[in-house]
């Protein structure tokens, strides 16, 4: 799941007034992603670690910078490796506020990212921790769009589990938790509902849709991604495939 990543987790300055260097850093890191250079970003967040090694909303901004960085690694070892630091970082965010929505979100984020890089077994289990901890993470705050949208892609992947996929799962763990289209819908309708500005959210909607054979739905959220101002890369992304989307619907039908 790209965040996934896919997210701006829209952390909030964590206890960073206690030393004026750590929230100089912080909000050089932030406007330097907001600007599109990622590398220069964590850079700024590992020097605010150097100083305050305990700030949760510090380790959550190193977390996901790691996270982000995975489609740009040059290796599959790589994408591995920061993968990997993307969790190492959620962890130790969540062992210092256990009660912090963002941390559990930024957990299953970096736990969904790096199932990319395993086997089927392992990939189940870190499944089992992606819905986990978005449960958590909306029971703490269930005004979080970004929750909801991860967890409606954690649905619509779960639906789409093969044959073989699912006979392991039965075998190892008494069977995949539940998951299906309609609740993928769901959940996506929410995050729509709490933020219909973010184009991700009616491209994800617009999907899950298609799958569900919901044709005439599909295409009004993907005129919708059409509509917006794309703010960053990926939302101009998500606009060429929903003009693609919409070109291969137009011609199915004959118009």
């Amino acid at each position: 799941m790209k965040s996934l990543i896919f997210l701006t987790l829209l952390l909030g300055l964590h206890a960073l007034a206690e030393d004026q260097r750590v929230t100089a850093l912080v909000m050089q890191g932030d406007l330097e992603e907001r600007q599109g250079h990622p590398q220069a970003a964590l850079e700024d967040f590992l020097d605010a670690e150097k100083i305050d090694a305990k700030n949760v909303g510090v380790l959550l901004r190193v977390s996901k910078q790691y996270s982000d960085q995975i489609d740009e690694a040059k290796s599959v070892a790589a994408a591995e490796k920061v993968a990997q630091k993307s969790i190492e970082y959620a962890q130790r965010a969540l062992a210092m506020d256990p009660r912090n929505a963002k941390a559990h979100l930024s957990l299953a984020v970096a736990y969904g990212r790096l199932s990319g890089f395993v086997g089927d077994k392992t990939k189940l289990e870190y499944s089992r921790i992606v819905k986990d901890e978005t449960g958590r993470s909306i029971q703490l705050d269930p005004n979080d769009d970004f929750a909801w949208y991860v967890l409606g892609r954690w649905n619509a992947a779960v639906a789409k589990v093969g044959g073989m996929v699912k006979i392991m799962a039965n075998m190892v763990y008494g069977g995949l938790p539940p998951a299906s289209n309609e609740e993928a819908a769901k959940c996506l309708k929410k995050a729509v509902e709490l933020a219909p500005q973010r184009v991700m959210h009616h491209a994800e909607l617009a999907r899950v849709y298609k799958a569900m054979g919901k044709t005439g739905l599909a295409t009004k959220e993907w005129q919708t991604v059409l509509a917006a101002p794309a703010s960053d890369k990926e939302e101009e992304k998500e606009q060429r495939d929903a003009r693609t989307a919409l070109g291969m619907l137009s011609t199915s039908l004959g118009r």
